[in-house]
């Protein structure tokens, strides 16, 4: 009897052998097949393709030697034209700025009727978005924004890296132009990094979006996260004193901020100094170049929910020669003029004073009188040639 109770528990431990082994092809196979979803670390795949011949996993930065023309160049006006435009027809949802925006992100809700933002692909507008969302972590200068497979449809078309690289160039520029308060981030530092699985029957693409091989991409001046805040303090502490003594119309807010900038910020013609192209160097270090006084103007226009964007182009100078340049739109009245205080603080050689027909001579213009000596291009970065709303044509 006992004999045969241990065959028959021999027996069902083979039979019991067996099943398992049954149910593991079963579950190979349908993996290997992709007919099913299955995490990464359980993958049978996954394991074959490492660990043999047929298949390989490797790590693909886009901003390697082999690859450099996927980096990203960073945002100045005089910049070069770079970058290549490329369509493919592949299905992806329209996003909603706003809606897409958590209510406790703790980012600046724009009020302006003008966007960068909203003249993007669908693909650069999942990038900006996401990185958007994700700028209160990205203060370490080390937090990589995770995209997963989003791009994996577009990555297996021919053309895919190249439009998938457009779209990020585009987004990350409009994201720094929509937001003048990013002075920490030196966006020339923000890499577009894939990731690629190969499998035996398929390759997959994953996409991360930050810092490459463990640089941070912070501004040079601010070593780590305590300082990036420190610096945000004091400019905050800075752009409320200068709110603190505004009064009367939207008009009178906009001249008292033209006048601030105006009267306190110092053109760095030496382009030598640090933060000269942020709104740290304006309203901190008070010395700038046209980039900061535009931004600067922004951001505080942005807090006093007046619509306002920074505009990209040529000016004919005093001496009639062409320089890159930027200043701004602002709508007022339900229309749109132009302000260039930058050319509205000259170098004045010794103890002289700025007189008003000097100091408003680029306050406020329409289009007849501004584009006399300025021509806008919208060319934030490469050959993008984003659209600006139309100027009244007469001045304010």
């Amino acid at each position: 009897m006992r004999k045969k109770n241990q065959e028959g528990l021999i027996h069902i431990i083979v039979y019991l052998l067996i099943f398992c082994i049954f149910l593991f092809t079963v579950y190979a196979c349908l993996d290997i097949l992709e007919l099913i979803e299955v995490p990464e670390e359980y993958s049978v795949a996954n394991w074959f393709s490492k660990y043999t011949d047929y298949g390989k996993m490797q790590e693909y930065d886009e901003n390697s030697d082999e690859t450099v023309q996927n980096m990203n160049k960073k945002v100045r006006v005089e910049m070069e034209e770079t970058g290549q435009k490329s369509n493919i027809d592949i299905e992806i949802p329209t996003i909603n700025h706003y809606q897409s925006l958590p209510a406790n992100s703790g980012n600046k809700v724009h009020k302006s009727t003008f966007l960068y933002y909203d003249q993007l692909d669908d693909y650069a507008k999942i990038i900006y978005t996401e990185l958007e969302k994700n700028l209160d972590k990205m203060k370490s200068g080390t937090y990589n924004v995770q995209f997963g497979k989003t791009f994996n449809d577009l990555l297996q078309q021919e053309n895919g890296e190249n439009v998938l690289n457009n779209s990020f160039q585009l987004a990350i520029n409009a994201l720094n132009f929509d937001n003048p308060e990013l002075f920490y981030i030196d966006i020339s530092k923000v890499y577009l990094l894939t990731k690629i699985s190969t499998r035996l029957w398929s390759t997959t693409y994953e996409v991360e979006i930050g810092a490459s091989q463990g640089q941070s991409y912070l501004n040079p001046s601010f070593a780590n996260e305590e300082e990036v805040n420190q610096a945000i303090e004091a400019i905050e502490t800075e752009k409320n004193k200068i709110k603190s003594n505004l009064r009367g119309s939207i008009e009178n807010q906009i001249r008292g901020v033209h006048d601030y900038l105006v009267e306190n910020l110092e053109y760095d013609s030496t382009i030598s100094k640090d933060n000269i192209y942020n709104i740290y160097g304006a309203l901190i270090s008070r010395c700038t170049v046209c980039e900061g006084y535009a931004r600067s103007f922004k951001d505080i226009m942005d807090d006093l929910n007046i619509p306002c964007l920074i505009a990209c182009g040529i000016g004919v100078n005093s001496t009639g020669e062409t320089e890159s340049h930027a200043w701004n739109y602002v709508m007022l009245d339900g229309n749109w003029y132009a302000i260039d205080v930058t050319w509205d603080d000259p170098i004045i050689i010794g103890n002289g004073r700025v007189g008003d027909s000097v100091k408003y001579r680029y306050y406020l213009k329409g289009s007849n009188d501004f584009f006399t000596n300025h021509k806008e291009d919208g060319a934030i970065v490469g050959d993008a040639n984003f659209k600006y709303p139309t100027l009244s044509m007469e001045n304010y």
